[in-house]
């Protein structure tokens, strides 16, 4: 599969370097493609199984969307990626509504919306009626995106969307990720409970040094 993801930060090239070697073709959506650094990145990790593409041609190009931009950026980039080319499409959205202020003494980030929206519905609003978002990937850092198969514990990823089919496909993207505990927990409104998670798992981190953590549901 082509997939197209928007954002070259460090959570854009962690999933194309994982979905490579899942076995698809990615198509990375920046707003400087020629950027050496970038380019030099490309050469080293993804050969001819990766692009550099602006925004707009990344998401026409993509069978499948994933959207990791900075949340203050993120409105400006799907503008600038064409609303129409999200029309019939999965988009998988990674975001969260940090303010950009960063931890407090107890590292707890904060959000710019929450309670009676979240990123997850806002994408949902700026896209066409017809783009399937799903809420995935938002309760952990891009270091633990990919999870290996002889992890002896199974962690759990919570995903929601509107769109049963389109949820189903991610669900198979994030087996092909590690993922072997995938708990749908509803509709896009889901997303203000799942975005949340990305505070504790955050918090966590600050106060251990450690980053290779995720969350589980006994069940």
């Amino acid at each position: 599969m082509k997939i197209g993801i928007l954002g070259s930060g460090p959570v854009g090239l962690t999933l194309t370097e994982g979905l490579i070697m899942a076995g698809h073709d990615v198509i990375l959506g920046t707003r400087n493609p020629s950027k050496e650094s970038l380019q030099q990145w490309i050469k080293k990790k993804g050969g001819e199984h990766v692009i550099a593409l602006p925004f707009r041609e990344a998401a026409a190009q993509g069978e499948l969307l994933v959207i990791c931009t900075n949340w203050a950026g993120t409105q400006k980039a799907i503008e600038s990626a064409g609303l129409w080319n999200f029309k019939n499409k999965v988009v998988v959205d990674v975001t969260n509504p940090l303010d950009g202020k960063g931890p407090d003494q107890q590292g707890r980030l904060s959000f710019s919306i929450g309670h009676t929206n979240s990123a997850g519905e806002q994408l949902q609003a700026w896209l066409p009626p017809d783009a399937h978002v799903v809420k995935a990937l938002s309760c952990i850092g891009h270091e633990s995106m990919f999870r290996t198969q002889q992890e002896q514990e199974t962690p759990t990823m919570f995903i929601c969307g509107n769109k049963r089919a389109a949820k189903a496909a991610v669900t198979t993207l994030l087996n092909e990720m590690g993922w072997k505990d995938v708990v749908d927990m509803g509709t896009i409104e889901m997303s203000r409970n799942i975005e949340p998670l990305s505070i504790l798992w955050y918090a966590y981190g600050f106060r251990t040094g450690t980053w290779s953590h995720a969350f589980r549901l006994v069940k």
